[in-house]
């Protein structure tokens, strides 16, 4: 299944959705990891991003890290705004699985 760890290396599943309005030439890229976020640990690991919105109610965070745009789900479901590609994006999912790492449910 899209996005757990039995190894290192994880294969995502990605779906190029459209192209970004106020970016051209990127993408919206949509994917999973497989496995829920618990939304109070999320949102104190992006208390440090500057300009980070989260909310554990509505199970839904966003935020711009390293020139993409995130939204996050409680169901760990992910929109990756402003990727160039495919490989951008699997990029974004495999760097945010390792800094996310504390914030998924056991």
């Amino acid at each position: 299944m899209c996005g757990r760890r039995y190894s290192r290396i994880v294969a995502y599943d990605i779906v190029i959705t459209k192209p970004c309005t106020d970016a051209p030439g990127r993408f919206i890229a949509e994917s999973s990891f497989g496995r829920k976020f618990n939304m109070g640990r999320l949102c104190a690991l992006l208390r440090a991003i500057d300009g980070a919105k989260c909310s554990e109610s509505l199970g839904v965070a966003r935020c711009d890290f390293k020139g993409w745009t995130l939204i996050l789900y409680r169901s760990g479901r992910i929109d990756i705004r402003k990727v160039v590609d495919v490989g951008d994006a699997r990029a974004a999912m495999a760097e945010l699985e390792s800094v996310l790492a504390g914030a998924f449910e056991p």
